[in-house]
């Protein structure tokens, strides 16, 4: 009976520091991005002081939700809240990116067109053609990236990152541990592999002139990138813990929500929208 009583209440953690620790490290991070743009001061150490801090509370609040969980105070009200949680948060993480995708879509499908539409007799810039790829009036010259080098790879690593990452849930389902670890660890390699070969895409845009000074192309190109790859640094995080924690035992085929949850963040806020940045931006 007592157990049952216990299973039917939610449970309520104690007061917990952590929150205002990475809410503290948050605001020491702007501060230091504050003063390096305003030049006002070094905003290096605020920066890296106020990431520290973040990790620190980030990594003790996950360990304590870790351990309630192994400690058997999770029940499926728990469970039914932690996944309606993370729903909520990917949805707005697409929202955030897709943003992005819109703006991309604007310059592309309305603002070019509507410019090569005007008056013929003049042009608008030197080499103007109402076409994309397009820099802009004052962006300097640069050669667009194509899509079957180094994006193409990418997408593949991406792609196969998501086949791994429903592998190992495959095998929790069929209480084979080992092909659980296996498509973690693969999952985890080959997302560190992509932004290894993002940082070298980078370097091979520097060679073609693409930089923030290229213009609306060169925006975006950063901005996408950049905005998937620290979902992508999140997501490999996410995968290092989840492989960790099976190291140690964890997970059960009643009790996975945590393998889930990041199941879903690396499938809709990684894989989806690094795909739609291969096909928009690079290919189409």
């Amino acid at each position: 009976m007592s157990e049952l009583r216990s299973e039917s209440h939610y449970f309520v953690p104690p007061p917990s520091h952590y929150p205002v620790t990475i809410n503290l490290g948050l605001f020491i991070l702007a501060l230091g991005f504050a003063l390096r743009l305003g030049a006002l001061a070094s905003g290096i150490i605020p920066m890296l002081a106020g990431i520290a801090v973040i990790l620190y509370g980030a990594f003790g609040w996950l360990g304590k939700i870790i351990c309630e969980n192994e400690s058997g105070k999770y029940h499926p009200w728990e469970d039914r809240s932690f996944r309606i949680g993370m729903a909520y948060f990917i949805f707005s993480e697409i929202a955030f990116f897709g943003s992005f995708l819109l703006a991309l879509m604007y310059a592309r499908v309305f603002a070019l067109p509507e410019l090569a539409s005007m008056d013929t007799h003049f042009t608008l810039w030197p080499d103007f053609k109402g076409v994309w790829p397009s820099g802009g009036p004052k962006s300097q010259a640069f050669t667009p990236l194509g899509a079957w080098g180094l994006p193409a790879v990418n997408a593949i690593l991406i792609l196969s990152s998501a086949v791994s990452l429903m592998w190992a849930r495959k095998g929790l389902s069929t209480a084979n541990r080992g092909q659980m670890v296996a498509g973690l660890a693969i999952a985890l390699t080959l997302g560190v592999a992509f932004l290894f070969q993002q940082a070298m895409e980078y370097r091979h845009a520097a060679e073609l002139g693409i930089t923030l000074a290229s213009g609306v192309y060169g925006t975006n190109f950063y901005m996408l990138t950049g905005v998937h790859g620290i979902h992508m640094l999140a997501g490999i995080i996410m995968l290092g813990v989840l492989l960790l924690r099976a190291f140690h035992g964890h997970f059960k085929t009643e009790s996975h929500v945590g393998l889930d949850i990041v199941a879903w963040y690396w499938n809709f806020a990684v894989v989806i929208p690094g795909l739609l940045v291969f096909i928009y931006f690079y290919w189409l």
